[in-house]
């Protein structure tokens, strides 16, 4: 089953059986589900149930701050109302898989947003704002726009550090690299300890990469182990 707005646009893979865990996908930015067929056909062959989602490349390219919000909101209504419908059918696992911004996206949905998601991988992750302007092009599309780094961080200050209530026995993993200058290892820390001091078991996995883009080729790559790490 497939669906699209303005924003986003949503596929489902796998199998239906009932038994069958289902992860919650996000896309990288820019990054169309065709593009990552491949690590959902991985995650599928492994026997999970994947609801994909692709989301607008003018969440950042239009340089306005106001859309990232929008889009996160409306991504996790559309979630809530997958999650409901599966849940009437008698499934009962739910986890995610998110890459680079997709990451960003589920970081916003775990916890009291919706408390399914028990378990997940955060495919790379960090300051959304800061990663954003180690992009040139990106950058340079904002600063036309009259946005400076500290505004754009004040503007999705509660998206980056939301109030998750409590995420006891939650399992998740970030996936990066040092070699990652987008979204560099060193700089995931921060982000920790509000999720365990929440009640989260979170652990990081470095993995060997060259840049952002081939950080996050790996983790997509490794998807079927990382989603065992965190369910078992």
């Amino acid at each position: 089953m497939a669906s699209a707005n303005s924003l986003y646009q949503c596929e489902e893979f796998g199998p239906s059986l009932q038994s069958a865990a289902t992860i919650i996908f996000v896309c990288p930015f820019d990054t169309s589900i065709q593009r990552v067929r491949f690590a959902i056909r991985r995650l599928c062959r492994a026997g999970y149930r994947v609801m994909a989602y692709q989301t607008t490349s003018a969440v950042f390219m239009d340089a306005d701050p106001k859309i990232l919000p929008e889009l996160i909101s409306q991504v996790r209504g559309d979630i809530r109302a997958r999650i409901a419908k599966l849940k009437s059918r008698g499934v009962t696992d739910f986890g995610f898989f998110g890459s680079s911004l997709g990451s960003f996206i589920l970081y916003n949905c775990i916890g009291r947003e919706i408390p399914e998601l028990r378990w997940g991988v955060f495919n790379t992750g960090g300051n959304i704002a800061q990663g954003l302007w180690r992009i040139p092009g990106l950058k340079q599309q904002h600063v036309e726009r009259g946005w400076s780094l500290p505004r754009l961080e004040e503007a999705w200050a509660e998206l980056q550090w939301p109030d998750f209530g409590r995420l006891d026995s939650c399992r998740f993993v970030f996936v990066s690299s040092q070699r990652d200058r987008v979204a560099p290892l060193s700089n995931i820390s921060q982000y920790l300890d509000p999720m365990r001091r929440a009640g989260a078991e979170v652990g990081v996995l470095e993995v060997p990469a060259i840049g952002h883009i081939t950080a996050v080729i790996m983790g997509l790559w490794k998807g079927p182990y990382l989603v065992r790490m965190v369910r078992t």
